[in-house]
């Protein structure tokens, strides 16, 4: 069985932060994963209130292939998780870059669906392939739709760059405001080629059908009573049926 492509969502929306669409964020990427028709491909895995010191035994449990998060960061483009009960912490910048390089192995992109978040994507990108983040404030409502746009376009088998291109032609096309700062920043040794997570059917295999049949002649000789024998014939069929299938696979 092939392995499906993990997202872990993490969220943080702590009391001393305003008040986000998390929740409707998350719905969003589920509902539009399964318009596409690799929507068995992808598993998200939620997870609420994110604090700094979940992130480890997150990354750690999970293996995630991609980790979105959706939340706030402050204007020194520093993310805001959970702190004390209710309150925010920020992250440390270089400390998370060092982490995510530790997964490399399997993580492949991190979206941070955020305001002011460039910075942060940038240097992520240095040890993570791909990475999105948001140069300027970008709208609640505006963040959410385009997600949404860009995880469809996943569930329907496309690469990181096309999808990202899919979901800014959405929101432009549907002129969803504060939108314009969201980047994609693409590893150096990432080749133009890399078409992570599409998902490619192997070249299909017509079902072939192979059928032998083998007939038996059974030949038995019954005396009665009276001395007169009686001939009877019968025959057996055996069939074989051999045939392949076709499946699909994650490149």
């Amino acid at each position: 069985m092939t392995e499906r492509i993990r997202i872990l969502f993490l969220s943080a929306n702590p009391w001393t932060t305003s008040r986000i669409l998390v929740d409707e964020e998350a719905r969003e990427i589920f509902e539009r994963l399964q318009e596409g028709p690799y929507r068995n491909s992808f598993q998200l895995l939620k997870h609420e209130a994110t604090r700094t010191i979940d992130l480890q035994r997150l990354l750690l449990l999970h293996e995630p292939h991609i980790v979105h998060f959706s939340g706030h960061a402050n204007k020194k483009h520093r993310l805001i998780l959970g702190g004390a009960p209710g309150r925010g912490k920020t992250v440390d910048h270089d400390g998370l870059v060092g982490l995510l390089a530790l997964y490399s192995m399997h993580l492949r992109l991190v979206f941070l669906n955020a305001c002011f978040t460039k910075a942060q994507a940038r240097s992520i990108s240095k040890v993570i392939d791909y990475s999105i983040g948001a140069g300027k404030g970008i709208g609640d409502r505006g963040g959410v739709a385009f997600a949404g746009a860009f995880y469809r376009a996943l569930g329907f088998g496309k690469s990181i760059r096309t999808a990202f291109g899919s979901a800014k032609a959405e929101v432009g096309l549907t002129k969803m405001p504060r939108t314009r700062g969201i980047e994609l920043f693409v590893r150096d040794t990432v080749s133009e080629d890399d078409s992570f997570p599409q998902i490619e059917e192997e070249q299909e295999s017509e079902v072939m059908v192979e059928r032998r049949e083998e007939r038996s002649e059974c030949h038995v000789t019954i005396l009665n009573r009276s001395g007169i024998t009686q001939t009877a014939y019968g025959f057996g069929l055996r069939s074989e049926v051999k045939s392949v299938c076709r499946r699909g696979h994650l490149k």
